[in-house]
């Protein structure tokens, strides 16, 4: 079947590149002192009642003086830039879990959270792990290391900070809106590689559960749907694939995900902020490819610690099913073998 390829640029705000957005603060939310007590209180009910995050649903955590602002949030990541930065949740007045419960209930007011590893977390830590960097396989979300411009599983992806690290840990992000437009004006002979896609590797969190299987089918890095372009986007995670499928990529199929990995990364394309305690970063996971540079924790024991959910949206027409139906999917847990 011919794939609907987009052959002119797109002007309106989902295309914006760093010097849209660098002195621009509309998409900077911070929290008042009747919002956080509003928050508190909706805690400290669920708590009362012994639920704790993945318990409990948007009904549980009322927020009605929080609810403006969180349409407006709404609106920005499903029609606007697609990114937001929420600013001042008090991490210090609350324990690990009791964080955990509290960016839950405010999840459940974005869409359906969902699990985004093989236990089937909901609400994962983003902090060093030490792990084994020889293995193929180990998530972005346990490493220190630098990660390169990619899309997530979910609708939505978002951050909150607990604790920030000595050094590094610059978070990037990019329109692939406005990278789409780049390639469609300096590399057109990219575009139908591009939406023909490329089997992605999928890291032993496949249906199969098997450390070498790929996806059935190629996966596309861009489509155009209902009048959205949409990306999933990792160039790792596409040569991986290839090499585990024994198939090498064709030099424009390597030359088009180079461009796109080399647009990612370019200063007038990209937003850096540097994620503080108590910031929460919401960004629409088709629109927008996320990067980190590499940090150091500091000297005296403390980590860097992030909480991340996935998030899927209600209602949600951007995506066709074809495309939907792995870019939305997350990691849904492993059945355990009895």
């Amino acid at each position: 079947m011919t794939k609907n390829i987009l052959r002119t640029p797109v002007k309106d705000a989902t295309a914006w590149k760093a010097a849209d957005v660098q002195n621009d603060s509309s998409w900077t939310y911070h929290l008042t002192p009747a919002e956080l007590a509003e928050i508190d209180a909706a805690f400290r009910r669920v708590q009362a009642h012994g639920q704790t995050w993945g318990e409990f649903g948007q009904e549980d955590f009322v927020l009605p003086v929080l609810a403006e602002k969180l349409r407006s949030i709404d609106d920005q990541i499903r029609n606007g830039r697609g990114f937001v930065l929420l600013k001042g949740f008090p991490v210090q007045r609350y324990t690990i879990d009791e964080i955990k419960t509290i960016y839950w209930g405010l999840g459940t007011h974005i869409g359906q959270v969902i699990s985004h590893n093989v236990a089937g977390d909901f609400v994962a830590a983003v902090t060093d792990l030490a792990l084994n960097s020889s293995d193929p396989n180990r998530r972005n979300n346990t490493t220190n290391q630098l990660l390169d411009p990619h899309t997530d599983l979910a609708d939505v992806v978002s951050l909150l900070c607990v604790e920030q690290a000595q050094e590094g840990g610059m978070s990037s992000l990019v329109s692939t809106v406005a990278i789409h437009n780049e390639v469609l004006q300096h590399h057109p002979e990219y575009l139908e590689v591009l939406y023909e896609g490329f089997f992605h590797d999928y890291r032993g969190y496949g249906p199969n559960a098997d450390p070498n299987e790929v996806t059935a089918t190629p996966i596309p890095v861009f489509e155009y749907n209902n009048g959205r372009v949409n990306c999933a986007f990792a160039k790792k995670i596409i040569e991986t694939g290839a090499k585990k499928r024994g198939v090498p990529l064709t030099p424009l199929q390597q030359a088009a995900i180079d461009y796109v990995h080399e647009l990612g990364t370019r200063e007038d394309m990209r937003v850096d902020m540097m994620l503080e305690p108590g910031d929460i970063q919401i960004i629409n996971n088709y629109i927008t490819l996320h990067s980190r540079s590499n940090y150091f924790d500091h000297d005296d024991g403390r980590k860097r610690y992030l909480l991340r959910m996935w998030i899927n949206l209600e209602d949600s027409v951007q995506l066709s099913p074809d495309f939907a139906s792995f870019v939305r999917r997350g990691i849904p847990a492993l059945k355990q073998v009895a």
